[in-house]
């Protein structure tokens, strides 16, 4: 686990582990107990003062000083560092130091203890306050399985999910988490899969479907191989790559830091002046102390970690904060067809039955054909039979799968051929002209057995194609609200099929027929045209489009590594209602960095001048210094209520 420095703070902040560190245990030990430690000589020394002989009033005056000191020497650490390591993330602590050796040159130990005793709470509750925010993201890491049930020889054994391996066969009962990523080989049950894709309904899985970590088993008893375990997983990846983007800053954050460099030494001047001009220490002390730019420090942090919480929660995987900003600039998004904008199998569209059969008929009749193969085409046919619950003979007798032609069962005394149009013809079978159809054309024949007097006969085709997405429309609709203006498809199908579905969505400019070093060309024109661009993909063949584009977004990344490790965004769920919402929540990112920044720049500007009139004592600057800061980390907090209708509302 990885600490960060939070910019202008100095203050170390959790990364995405939630049991604290050694360091951050002893620091918080050391923060907190040095104030206590002078909150108690403060409080003897005061009482001494006060109510002991006058002739012990100089140890009195003794211990407030030790006490100034013992509270004060890890600012001064802090500050000292950064002065000579030239490091921003510490102008809160060089301030605070400054501060308190202007009371202590000027005598008033008991301002000096009170004002870091104060900030240094401030501070720790500030922080915690940030790592409140973070458990939402944290939360990912709790959804690992603490136990995992596998099948041995000698029957199923209780072991830890580290110890998984590859292949391994896992028992998954109702209610239990899984341990790992895999595949269904037996049972069937309902997933609910929401902390993975942000999917609100349980998916429904059987032998061949893929499952993954963190998600839970509803309903059946499962059994499940292993292909990934441990970090490898989707949610191991995930938490892993949600760490470093937490690291990262936007272009907006670095352009702060950039001018960072100019507070100091303009908080310095004020204070400079204020001193020549009004000779008040306590004045000069209370500048210092409200300047401290904990607003400002706060900014972008909270702000970032309670995106990443939201997206998470609806499966958006952002890599690196940068592309939160991109993401609210795009105006034009390039899409690949096969397994984004479409399914990417076979689907079927429609059926044309001849001789008096009805597609029911069709159905049933081609049912021993299609179950007992792989084809795309085979898959498609038994699908739609079992969506219509309708059951075929159970009696085959001969099953053959020729390749490249099609399939052959034998069953209720006669051969069924369910296959190519040429394959049949060569079988001797009258086989009508293929209609009119942009995608496969499958037909199925009869031919009875030697001892039946039945003629042979083509009984109808299959219309396949691979479907738009059911989404698809009404998600490029949405980008249009937002302000998405240009629609490109790009793929490397045939120009008929890719003219289909898209004039089917009303995309603005269909590109056909290319290969992925043509998809980075496309994609570089259009930046260089001005457009801000999204590229959408499936994560593997459109690995070049992905990298190339202002913001790459892949589909359905839960199953895929290329896709985490290509794409700037990855949507772990394969929906594309994620983009809009992806892009309202940078804006809405975006908007919060913004308005933290007027924040923070007014309450230090305001504070500032009211401890330039004198209206603000040092002690007083001390607590109004956390103010500004309370405010960041509450307009901050808002994102993580970020949902879809509210966000469609907002923006």
């Amino acid at each position: 686990m990885t600490d960060f420095a939070c910019p202008a703070s100095g203050r170390l902040h959790r990364s995405l582990d939630a049991p604290l560190t050694v360091f951050e245990r002893t620091r918080i030990a050391i923060q907190l107990g040095s104030a206590m430690l002078a909150g108690g000589l403060l409080a003897a020394g005061w009482y001494q003062l006060r109510f002991g002989p006058s002739e012990m009033a100089n140890i009195a005056h003794l211990i407030i000083a030790l006490a100034a000191c013992v509270v004060a020497l890890p600012i001064f650490f802090i500050a000292g560092r950064g002065v000579i390591t030239g490091d921003p993330n510490t102008f809160s602590e060089q301030l605070v130091a400054l501060a308190t050796l202007a009371a202590m040159a000027a005598g008033d130990f008991i301002t000096a203890t009170l004002i870091p005793v104060i900030m240094s709470l401030g501070h720790f509750l500030e922080e915690r306050s940030i790592l409140g925010a973070q458990v939402a993201i944290e939360g990912l890491r709790k959804l690992h399985a603490h136990k995992a049930t596998i099948l041995t020889p000698d029957g199923e054994r209780e072991v830890h999910p580290d110890m998984l391996k590859t292949s391994d066969t896992l028992v998954v009962r109702p209610g239990e988490v899984l341990a790992a990523d895999g595949e269904v080989i037996a049972g069937n049950s309902a997933v609910d899969q929401s902390p993975i894709t942000g999917e609100s309904m349980p998916e429904d899985v059987g032998p061949l479907d893929p499952v993954y970590a963190g998600t839970i088993n509803l309903t059946g008893l499962l059994r499940v191989r292993v292909i990934r375990s441990g970090s490898q997983t989707a949610l191991g990846r995930v938490v892993d790559l949600l760490r470093d983007a937490e690291q990262s800053k936007t272009p907006v954050l670095r352009l702060i830091e950039r001018y960072a460099g100019y507070y100091v030494p303009i908080i310095l001047t004020i204070a400079g002046v204020v001193l020549f001009v009004t000779h008040d220490i306590s004045r000069t002390v209370a500048v210092l102390v409200v300047a401290c730019p904990g607003a400002f420090v706060l900014a972008g942090p909270t702000a970032m970690v309670a995106s990443l919480a939201a997206a998470s929660r609806y499966g958006i995987l952002i890599k690196n904060t940068q592309f939160l900003e991109s993401l609210a600039d795009v105006d034009t998004v390039v899409l690949d067809k096969t397994g984004t904008l479409t399914f990417g199998q076979l689907q079927l569209i429609s059926t044309q039955p001849s001789h008096g059969y009805q597609e029911k008929d069709l159905l049933r009749l081609a049912i021993p054909c299609a179950s007992g193969s792989r084809h795309p085409a085979s898959r498609a046919i038994a699908n739609a039979a079992k969506a219509a619950e309708i059951e075929g003979c159970s009696n085959v007798t001969r099953f053959e799968e020729v390749s490249g032609k099609g399939t052959k069962a034998t069953c209720d005394n006669e051969i069924r051929l369910l296959g190519r149009r040429d394959w049949l013809l060569d079988a001797g079978l009258a086989v009508p002209e293929n209609p009119p159809h942009i995608g496969s054309i499958v037909w199925l024949g009869l031919i009875p057995c030697a001892s039946h007097d039945k003629p042979s006969q083509v009984v109808g085709c299959f219309l396949l194609a691979d479907t738009p997405r059911p989404e698809a429309k009404e998600a490029l609709q949405e980008l249009k609200l937002l302000g998405v203006d240009r629609s490109v498809l790009l793929t490397g199908d045939q120009n008929q099929v890719a003219e289909r579905i898209g004039n089917e969505l009303h995309m603005d400019e269909i590109i056909a027929e290319v290969l992925p070093e043509q998809k980075l060309e496309i994609v570089r024109r259009e930046r260089e045209r001005g457009h801000s661009v999204m590229v959408v993909g499936d994560g593997i063949n459109d690995a070049l489009a992905l990298a190339s584009g202002d913001v790459g977004v892949a589909l359905g990344a839960a199953a895929s590594d290329v896709a985490l490790k290509s794409a700037d965004v990855a949507l772990m769920a394969s929906s594309l209602n994620r983009l809009p919402l992806a892009i309202r929540l940078a804006r809405k990112t975006r908007s919060s960095i913004h308005q933290n920044v007027v924040i923070g720049a007014a309450t230090s500007i305001t504070f500032v001048w009211l401890a330039c009139i004198g209206m603000v004592a040092p002690l007083v600057g001390a607590v109004l210094h956390n103010v500004g800061a309370a405010l960041v980390i509450v307009n901050s907090a808002r994102l993580l209520g970020f949902n879809e209708k509210k966000g469609a509302k907002n923006l």
